[in-house]
């Protein structure tokens, strides 16, 4: 299990990142409060096959959905809190109702997305949500057959929203998403030291969602391997 206080200690630990950190949690509204209390345990043990089913479950968004909208709870807040409540991952139908019946998900993402729909219409909506559904299945792909090569592969809502951490292994920090390296700006100067991972991934992508939407699938289980492989050689050296 994974706990708030731990990603604290663990990168809170450069005069960037605690500015980052004092800033956000100076602000002391409910998104701090859920995020300081979130434990990540079920998270952990999702394994690849459960998110190729959730990933299959889902619909191709049609549409770019709201770019602009911003919701005041983050998605991965939203999709974190239903897989430790529910202790499992959803597929795209569970992840629905659940947002629907469950008081903290409504007031999180139902009733904010519902207010939205209402002057945007709710197929732009639906879309934005399913994007980021796919966005974090993604992730959970990679952590997933990572860490069935043994490695234990962590992530926590607040290692991402505040240190820029989409996932982390002992010292090495990963990219599952590629692009810029978020946390960098934050943790160069720590000591001892962090090492900012590529993980190679590039366009890996096997399609796996069945979605057949451009850019949806998950990334490719050899290039997922082959990951694993160097990032073991560098925990493990022989």
């Amino acid at each position: 299990m994974t706990t708030a206080p731990e990603v604290r200690r663990l990168f809170n630990v450069t005069q960037e990142s605690r500015w980052a950190f004092n800033g956000w949690f100076g602000r002391r509204d409910e998104v701090v409060a859920l995020v300081m209390a979130h434990e990540c345990a079920a998270v952990e043990r999702v394994t690849a096959e459960e998110v190729e089913a959730a990933c299959r479950s889902a619909p191709a968004p049609r549409s770019p959905g709201v770019p602009d909208w911003r919701p005041r709870f983050p998605f991965t807040l939203v999709a974190h809190h239903a897989v430790e409540s529910l202790g499992r991952l959803p597929t795209w139908p569970e992840f629905r109702e659940f947002c629907a019946a469950d008081e903290r998900a409504r007031a999180m993402l139902w009733t904010p997305a519902r207010e939205v729909a209402a002057s945007v219409g709710g197929a732009a909506v639906r879309d934005r949500v399913v994007r980021e559904f796919l966005a974090f299945l993604r992730d959970a792909h990679v952590r997933a057959v990572l860490r069935g090569h043994g490695l234990d592969v962590r992530a926590h809502p607040l290692a991402d929203l505040v240190f820029g951490v989409d996932a982390w292994v002992d010292r090495l920090l990963l990219a599952p998403r590629g692009g810029p390296r978020r946390s960098e700006a934050l943790l160069a100067h720590a000591m001892p030291p962090f090492f900012f991972v590529d993980l190679g991934l590039g366009s890996s992508r096997s399609g796996s969602c069945g979605t057949g939407s451009s850019g949806s699938g998950l990334h490719a289980r050899p290039a997922l391997d082959r990951a694993a492989r160097r990032l073991r050689e560098v925990l493990h050296p022989v």
